[in-house]
């Protein structure tokens, strides 16, 4: 019995032990609840300010950075402009030097202009002198020239017109080509080319050989042939009255079918 008293005994003590923990272990709970209960009031209104400003700093921050760094960059040129200022000061130093006054011995330059203005009246006369031959170039444009220089002007009045006139007279000239015989007989062959002036009033000016072909056989048959053809052949109306050359080629060959 004895024995059992003790274990009873002994388990009361282990509980009034663990009661007496449980008990310090609240207490220090609530002390620290207690000591705790002004900080988490603070804190509780601290974080309605913070968050928000945070990002808004965060965004800014970043673009601010370019103007900064431009700013350093422009800083360093004014910089350089000091240096030239500073030495161009001294230069008005010498300026009371050009003060002296030797300037004065400069006078007598009017009497040397006053000079000169005496042998001006000596220009005049060589002026009038010049004068007197300008009469002279009014023969020169008195020249009489003109109407020969109305010829070429005519002569190139049209150059399509004259191309077509001149195979007119080249098809009209076939009809009386005729190979002369002792041409034949030679062998004779070359190429003639004629110049034929037609005057104002339709008629033959002038027709000449401009190349022969060294053989007056075939330059005198060339001539025969254009005098004949040009009857036949009427003067284009944009070259009536006017007068006109034109040049025509005449081929003999023995290998031509008329020959």
């Amino acid at each position: 019995m004895g024995a059992v008293m003790n274990g009873e005994a002994g388990l009361r003590g282990g509980d009034n032990r663990a009661f007496g923990f449980a008990v310090l272990a609240s207490i220090l709970i609530h002390g620290l609840l207690l000591l705790a209960l002004p900080s988490l009031r603070e804190a509780g209104k601290r974080p309605s300010v913070a968050p928000g400003p945070i990002i808004a700093r965060l965004v800014q921050a970043r673009p601010a950075a370019a103007p900064l760094s431009q700013a350093v960059e422009q800083a360093p040129q004014p910089g350089i402009e000091p240096p030239p200022v500073s030495v161009a000061k001294p230069a008005p130093a010498p300026r009371p030097v050009a003060k002296a006054e030797p300037r004065a011995p400069a006078k007598p330059a009017p009497a040397a202009s006053s000079q000169p203005s005496s042998p001006a009246p000596a220009s005049a006369p060589a002026q009038a002198s010049a004068a007197p031959p300008g009469p002279a170039p009014g023969p020169l444009a008195s020249v009489e020239p003109q109407p020969s220089a109305a010829a070429p002007a005519a002569e190139t009045a049209d150059a399509g017109t004259l191309a077509r006139y001149r195979l007119q007279l080249i098809s009209a000239a076939k009809r009386y080509k005729r190979y002369p015989r002792v041409a034949m007989d030679n062998n004779w062959e070359g190429k003639v080319e004629l110049r034929m002036v037609i005057g104002a009033n339709g008629m033959i000016a002038s027709l000449s050989v401009k190349n022969g072909t060294g053989h007056d056989a075939l330059d005198r048959q060339a001539l025969d042939m254009i005098k004949k053809a040009k009857p036949l052949t009427p003067i284009p109306a944009a070259l009536r009255g006017k007068e006109f050359s034109v040049d025509i080629p005449v081929i003999f060959s023995l290998k031509e079918p008329d020959a």
